[in-house]
């Protein structure tokens, strides 16, 4: 059985965003994903990335169907856990629980400097984090270092629904807290060759569930983007893709998202690409 493939739709515009959301559904990819962040970078440009996740996911659903919602992931360190409780938890009700959500500690520098605290700390925060959210999803009070409170009543819509799936999504430190909390985890931008240690490790440790996010593209670039710098990126054509998807699958993957191409034109090749691979796959 193949995993579930989701895409993000990076595109340009508004109106490239659906396009591409919408081709992915046409092509028989299974799900869309998003990222996170907040401050203002070349490298993500409004509707690559500044737009609020929850927001434009939650748009998204209402306008293509798709098997699976995610964001992938979530700044923890940056978001307070009972907002993210119900912003969480109205993406359930709104997507009939097709969704998930990966959290981690963060990738970049400058969302730690907008909400205060040190960069190095991201860690400590994202443990306490995932304590904390679990907490406000049931209506239990939380005592910590970072966040605090008395629950008065549940947050709602937590109190009419399930959670969420959750995620952790980072490197070896976040793939050991994921084992110690018993949740997926997702690997994020390495190839299936760089992901095969850690993915022995975290199945040897008592891990119960593989995702990854992965960069591919059908075609190369002169220069990425800053944003894909220092990352994998896998590219080649549809039947190299479909290798790659099944070497992660052979690791123990159930879920790929895949951040396509480098732009919306190279986006919109990938996903196409993506969906000559699929019959490859089965």
């Amino acid at each position: 059985m193949r995993p579930l493939i989701a895409i993000s739709p990076f595109g340009a515009s508004r109106e490239g965003v659906l396009n591409l959301a919408q081709l992915a559904a046409e092509a028989g990819l299974d799900g869309l994903t998003l990222g996170d962040g907040f401050v203002s970078t070349p490298s993500f440009p409004i509707w690559s990335g500044g737009v609020d996740c929850f927001v434009e996911l939650g748009w998204l659903a209402g306008r293509v169907e798709m098997q699976s919602y995610g964001v992938d992931a979530i700044v923890m360190p940056a978001r307070d856990p009972r907002v993210l409780a119900k912003q969480a938890s109205s993406l359930v009700a709104v997507t009939g629980a097709r969704c998930h959500l990966a959290l981690s500690a963060g990738f970049w520098a400058e969302d730690s400097a907008l909400f205060g605290y040190s960069f190095e700390e991201r860690g400590t925060r994202l443990d306490e984090g995932v304590r904390a959210l679990i907490a406000a999803f049931k209506g239990e009070d939380f005592e910590g270092q970072f966040w605090s409170w008395t629950m008065p009543m549940p947050i709602s819509p937590c109190n009419a629904v399930d959670p969420p799936e959750l995620w952790l999504s980072g490197a070896s430190a976040t793939m050991r807290r994921a084992i110690r909390y018993g949740l997926a985890w997702e690997p994020s931008r390495m190839a299936p060759e760089e992901v095969a240690p850690l993915a022995r490790a975290y199945f040897d440790g008592g891990g119960k569930s593989l995702k990854v996010r992965a960069r591919m593209s059908v075609s190369a670039t002169p220069e990425a983007p800053q944003a894909f710098r220092g990352f994998s990126t896998l590219v080649g054509p549809p039947d190299y893709l479909a290798e790659q998807i099944k070497d992660y699958a052979a690791l123990g993957a159930d879920y790929v998202s895949i951040v396509p191409g480098y732009d919306e034109p190279s986006c919109a090749a990938t996903i196409e690409a993506l969906g000559r691979a699929l019959p490859l796959l089965t």
